[in-house]
């Protein structure tokens, strides 16, 4: 997570959105970087909700604005099994070598998923604790490029994000029983990716008009 209180803004760093490129260009052109553990670094929307938002909105001359990027769900699904796919894995037991995308897929969907499918959901790691999504601006991952242009602009810095932490190639064939059943099991994520593509192609029409 990154804030930045001159600018009034907060980036989310949604996990496997490329959200570590960002945090690494454009921390020199904020106030605070939350960095470390995983559960520090990926604050959580209910987390900020509850231990951070009073703090940040007495210290912001505007409301803040809150900025997350989201991605299409089996793509970040995809990101997921292939990144805990590489050799030299910190926690072995993390590792989804040796199975196959459809079982990774049925492990993050069984009521007790093994290690390597403990993921959560976007659209919790978004929602604030009556359910809603707290993003106040919100860039589906394809325009990952538009998302760094608006936040060089809102910081006014040049940094330009580099790849990071770039998962392997793996397949990724799922079989179409499984995908109905993560759209189904999974629709708050899909909405979620959705609102994202609407609210940028709303935005895009408005600065092409």
């Amino acid at each position: 997570m990154l804030i930045s209180y001159a600018q009034s803004l907060v980036l989310f760093a949604t996990p496997k959105t490329g959200s570590t490129a960002l945090e690494y260009a454009l921390a020199p052109s904020c106030d605070l970087r939350l960095t470390g553990a995983p559960a520090r670094r990926h604050t959580t929307m209910q987390t900020y909700e509850a231990r951070m938002e009073a703090r940040v909105r007495a210290l912001c001359p505007d409301e803040p604005e809150l900025v997350a990027l989201v991605r299409e769900p089996l793509d970040w699904l995809g990101s997921w099994y292939r990144y805990r796919a590489r050799p030299g894995m910190k926690v072995p037991r993390n590792s989804t070598r040796g199975m196959s995308f459809d079982e990774f897929i049925g492990g993050y969907l069984s009521d007790a998923p093994p290690p390597p499918c403990r993921l959560g959901t976007q659209a919790d790691f978004l929602a604030r604790g009556d359910g809603s999504c707290g993003v106040t601006m919100l860039f589906p991952y394809e325009r990952f490029n538009e998302a760094a242009a608006y936040l060089r602009r809102r910081l006014e810095t040049a940094a330009v994000p580099d790849a990071v932490n770039v998962s392997p190639p793996a397949e990724l064939t799922l079989s179409p029983e499984m995908e109905a059943r993560l759209r189904a099991e999974r629709a708050a994520d899909f909405a979620l990716y959705q609102k994202a593509v609407a609210g940028w192609d709303a935005l895009a029409a408005r600065i092409d008009a």
